[in-house]
């Protein structure tokens, strides 16, 4: 889920996330409340903070991305899957990152998509696939 704009993940999702290449991201406890602030939800969560990057988004190649005024890039709210086209780059290294200056989206690597799945939380996740283009 987001909270306050964070990614915030359940004790399980952490512990499949942890099995995998993280790189410079890292997981932190975080507590919970209701809307009225003091109320605590039960469950353990952690704040992802995702701090791998990637340079492997290739705007345009890229369906459905438009230039903010800051120069960073949004891609519509909802992505059929092969809209985002990503450089062989994206199947190296960490299994999560993030591709600046692409905003409000991260990747995973197809195992940890795969491992999350089994797991039966690919819904929460709304996983779309990229397709994986050469350039020259």
């Amino acid at each position: 889920m987001l909270a306050a704009g964070a990614v915030v993940v359940s004790a399980a999702c952490a512990d499949i996330l942890r099995q995998f290449d993280l790189g410079h991201s890292s997981l932190y406890p975080i507590k919970l409340f209701q809307h009225d602030r003091k109320t605590p939800v039960e469950g353990e969560y952690f704040c992802l903070n995702i701090g791998e990057r990637k340079d492997a988004f290739l705007p345009e190649l890229s369906r459905g991305v438009t230039t903010l005024g800051s120069g960073k890039l949004l891609v519509r709210s909802y992505l059929p899957d092969d809209d985002v086209a990503v450089s062989p780059a994206a199947l190296e290294g960490p299994d999560l990152w993030v591709s600046p200056p692409l905003i409000e989206i991260f990747f995973l690597s197809d195992r940890l998509t795969q491992a999350l799945r089994a797991a039966k939380m690919g819904r929460v996740f709304g996983f779309r696939a990229c397709r994986i283009v050469e350039v020259d």
